[in-house]
């Protein structure tokens, strides 16, 4: 296994375990992130370099299932979540900027 996969499987695990009671069958509390709007999430990506750390699809978040991305600047700074899925993949939510400790890393 790479290492860029051990850190990526790293990052999931830890953001996992620390946010564990917002994703569950009987959850249907928000994230305790900063959010970013669409529109503005949607220029950030068009003008900053971002990699993705982790994709998980299949995550109930919400009352509702979405696919969890996982984004970190391209110069190792912060992090971005993007939260897609709900009905027909219809709802987005965007967190971000991000520090290591609020994606669960010491």
């Amino acid at each position: 296994m790479s290492a860029a996969a051990v850190d990526a499987a790293a990052v999931q695990a830890a953001f996992n375990q620390r946010y564990q009671t917002f994703f569950g069958a009987d959850s249907n509390s928000l994230l305790p992130l900063p959010a970013i709007d669409k529109q503005d999430w949607k220029r950030m990506r068009e003008k900053k370099a971002l990699r993705q750390v982790y994709q998980e699809p299949g995550k109930y978040y919400n009352s509702k299932v979405y696919v969890f991305t996982l984004y970190q600047d391209e110069d190792g700074g912060a992090y971005y979540l993007d939260a897609t899925g709900g009905f027909w993949g219809m709802d987005e939510l965007v967190y971000g900027p991000l520090s290591a400790q609020d994606v669960g890393l010491p």
